[in-house]
């Protein structure tokens, strides 16, 4: 990596918000840290639909990760059904406020927003 210099970051599909504690499997800040990881998703829609997380847990993600002095990119959007129904401007403006709360306007240079459709996740696979 010291040949990419400051052209190349790693990055980390997921973290677990909480840093202490008996959760098996998890990444926590502090291990991605160690690492060299700078920054992590949030959000992610399968990460949403598969593992059922919430705004609450994914907003403790990013929250974690702007404290821990890393970056995040907030994943929003809406699934196929959201979308019929034109609810796609609720549903990430939801997610986006949920997602983002409790984080400072000089910690959202830090933030990075990217929306995907779950439905449209669902048919590349």
């Amino acid at each position: 990596m010291a040949k990419a210099g400051d052209k190349l970051m790693v990055g980390a599909e997921g973290v677990c918000p909480e840093i202490n504690g008996a959760f098996t499997g998890a990444v926590s800040t502090s291990m991605l840290d160690s690492l060299g990881v700078k920054w992590a998703l949030a959000g992610h829609s399968e990460r949403r639909v598969i593992f059922g997380e919430t705004d609450e847990y994914i907003n403790g993600q990013c929250l974690k990760l702007i404290d821990q002095g890393m970056a995040v990119m907030l994943c929003i959007g809406e699934s196929e059904a959201e979308y019929e129904q034109n609810l796609a401007g609720a549903v990430c403006a939801v997610q986006l406020k949920k997602g983002l709360a409790g984080i400072s306007k000089d910690d959202l240079d830090r933030v990075a927003i990217a929306c995907e459709w779950t439905f449209f996740v669902a048919v590349l696979m």
